[in-house]
């Protein structure tokens, strides 16, 4: 009999919400995958909590990771 395919660890960490913490209010807020798409490319977020224009740029980051820089426009 046909058995289900068995999801990867990968699988699971795609469907992950991608977030990051507002430097100004500490709030926590999900990002587009674009951002990590367009590496190094200024991405401009919103904080969903004090309102200000965020610029997120995704940089390498140590062991394969991903780092964003997160300022205020």
């Amino acid at each position: 009999r046909d058995q289900p395919r068995s999801r990867g660890l990968g699988d699971v960490y795609k469907r992950q919400p991608l977030e990051y913490m507002c430097p100004y209010c500490g709030a926590f807020n999900e990002f587009s995958e674009d951002t990590i798409r367009d590496m190094y490319q200024e991405q401009v977020e919103t904080c969903g909590c004090c309102k200000k224009n965020l610029s997120l740029t995704a940089a390498n980051g140590v062991e394969g990771r991903i780092n964003l820089v997160i300022s205020e426009l």
